[in-house]
């Protein structure tokens, strides 16, 4: 998740941007299955979250998905 303010939550528990590829890579490096969603503030600006998504793929993430308002309501 990415706040309005650019801080960002992994699994609820909030990290700062510096740490986030070398987490991830600790979270999934025994999973076989290697996803990641991210959702972020309507108002950011997509930079933000392509910022976001580009670390993910950094840390070796298989496919990253968008959470968007209708997503997250099943639609």
């Amino acid at each position: 998740v990415i706040d309005k303010d650019k801080s960002m939550h992994l699994n609820q528990d909030p990290i700062d941007v510096n740490q986030l590829e070398a987490r991830l890579t600790d979270v999934f490096k025994t999973r076989a299955e290697r996803v990641v969603f991210v959702k972020g503030d309507p108002d950011l600006d997509f930079q933000t979250v392509a910022h976001a998504i580009d670390i993910a793929k950094g840390a070796s993430i298989d496919k990253v998905g968008l959470m968007t308002p209708k997503a997250e309501l099943g639609q």
